[in-house]
């Protein structure tokens, strides 16, 4: 403590405030800082339930209805995946309940959109990179389907079972494919082309003779209707004989037909060995026609047919051919 010389206290000089002149004088503070911390906490609730009702989107203060449909397999079903109608989402899924008889869906309609009463729901797969969606089918009715409605589900294939139908048909497509390129098969379509070329060889080498065979026929048929139209010209020149004159005409006739019939063997001759030489080389569709019993059971049975009219017109000449002269 200090002391003065005389040994008094020292006393206060005369000009000091005191303590309650102090706070007279001291600034009156306006509540500005408080009225700002007040409309922040008001405006970060009113944005805090705003945020709420865009991301909550409830029923109630969006004039929804619900709705509710009962499956066997909700197909990984979430709350919150949408519910659409002919492509459009007029809803959610809100809830669901797994119970003894299936799963209880629930869901969140919007009363803007017109959903008959005699509709149906289906579970089905939005993709493969999208959640699972419900389908509302729409019925025919003119009603709107009531708050609280039970709607009947239509079941449909999940994505796995759709894969797995994929791949059993896949497996098929393969064993047919193995069965089809085994080494049996292989072996047989070879062994019915060498078959095919052989049958296409004695075709051509039968040809050939026939084609022979008729042009000496032919030959034949014109030296005696040489002869007959010598024998006719003596006729005539005795008597007129009209009878003898078509007779004539119908060998002149079927001689021209013989000449055509020569030159038409002759064309399938050299068209014969044409596809002989294309199935030497591996071209065409032999693979195809091979497999085709039926073809090379026709063309024995036509070869055996031709075998037997020539070996009937050899031993029979005039049931094919009748010249009569009067």
């Amino acid at each position: 403590m200090i002391q003065r010389a005389d040994g008094k206290a020292p006393t206060a000089p005369a000009n000091r405030l005191s303590q309650e002149d102090l706070r007279a004088m001291a600034p009156i503070r306006a509540p500005r800082r408080e009225i700002h911390v007040g409309l922040f906490v008001v405006l970060g609730l009113l944005a805090l339930l705003t945020s709420l009702f865009a991301l909550t989107d409830p029923g109630t203060f969006r004039g929804r209805y619900h709705v509710y449909t009962m499956v066997q397999d909700a197909g990984g079903i979430r709350k919150g995946d949408p519910v659409r109608m002919k492509g459009v989402n007029i809803g959610r899924i809100r809830d669901f309940e797994i119970g003894t008889n299936g799963v209880r869906v629930a869901m969140e309609m919007e009363k803007e959109f017109m959903v008959p009463a005699d509709s149906k729901i289906s579970i089905v797969s939005g993709g493969l990179l999208q959640s699972m969606v419900a389908v509302v089918e729409p019925g025919t009715s003119r009603e709107r389907v009531p708050d609280g409605a039970v709607l009947p589900n239509v079941d449909q294939p999940t994505l796995s079972q759709s894969a797995e139908s994929i791949a059993a048909k896949g497996d098929s497509v393969l064993l047919r494919a193995q069965r089809l390129l085994s080494d049996q098969t292989i072996n047989a379509v070879g062994g019915s082309a060498q078959d095919m070329q052989a049958l296409l060889k004695q075709l051509t080498l039968l040809a050939a003779e026939q084609r022979v065979q008729l042009t000496q026929l032919t030959t034949s048929l014109q030296s005696a209707a040489r002869g007959i139209e010598g024998t006719a010209r003596s006729v005539q020149a005795t008597a007129s004989q009209p009878e003898l004159a078509r007779a004539i005409a119908r060998t002149d006739s079927l001689s021209i037909k013989l000449d055509a019939a020569s030159g038409s063997l002759q064309a399938a001759a050299q068209s014969m060995a044409s596809f002989s030489g294309r199935i030497d080389r591996g071209e065409g569709t032999l693979g195809k026609l091979t497999q085709d019993d039926q073809l090379y059971t026709n063309l024995n049975a036509a070869v055996t047919s031709l075998n037997e009219l020539t070996a009937d017109i050899k031993a029979n000449p005039r049931r094919y051919i009748n010249v009569r002269v009067f």
